[in-house]
């Protein structure tokens, strides 16, 4: 056998050594749900109180609230981290500004009026996931992302942007239980 050839052979075994002990290796805490590591809560240095935990709508992890490079949150963006409460909501200036917010970034599969297209209806009392009732629920689902095609926003979307899409989405929904009944559903 050629000295190269019996090198090559040596380093491969020893590669494949080290990846079947890596990949055989038993994990003490497997199956013990009550040692599993679970991730630590992101924690937002907050002005006003304590942050909350946000997890992903699909994984349950926790959402890492990192801003965006050159994004500063506002005291409406803090003040929704601390509380869960959408200080834009039934604010008709901040709603249109969630208006245009919508058009361009969610309307595509949501429908010009939430009424739903690719993507589900979001200007009714359906949800297709229950924690989206609440301002912080349908906040984790549009941050962390859902299922189909719903790609997470963070890093696309500031958490200021999503406030107020949040609260155009409530002001739709609100306009048409309130005119006879829920949108159309897509």
């Amino acid at each position: 056998m050629k000295p190269q050839l019996a090198i090559a052979l040596g380093v491969s075994g020893l590669v494949m050594a080290a990846f079947l002990t890596v990949a055989c290796a038993k994990d003490e805490s497997a199956g013990n749900a009550d040692s599993a590591a679970k991730p630590a809560p992101v924690q937002v240095a907050l002005k006003d109180g304590p942050a909350l935990e946000f997890r992903g709508t699909l994984s349950g992890d926790v959402l890492d609230l990192t801003p965006m490079e050159g994004e500063t949150f506002t005291p409406e963006a803090k003040h929704f981290m601390a509380t869960g409460e959408n200080p834009y909501k039934g604010n008709p200036e901040e709603v249109k500004k969630g208006y245009t917010i919508f058009s361009t970034a969610c309307s595509g599969c949501h429908g010009h009026l939430a009424e739903g297209k690719l993507g589900p209806a979001l200007a009714d009392d359906y949800w297709t996931y229950p924690k989206n009732e609440t301002d912080k629920g349908i906040f984790e689902t549009i941050y962390g992302g859902a299922a189909g095609m719903m790609g997470p926003q963070q890093g696309r979307m500031t958490v200021d942007e999503i406030l107020h899409v949040i609260a155009w989405i409530r002001h739709q929904a609100e306009e048409n239980l309130k005119n006879g009944g829920a949108a159309p559903h897509g």
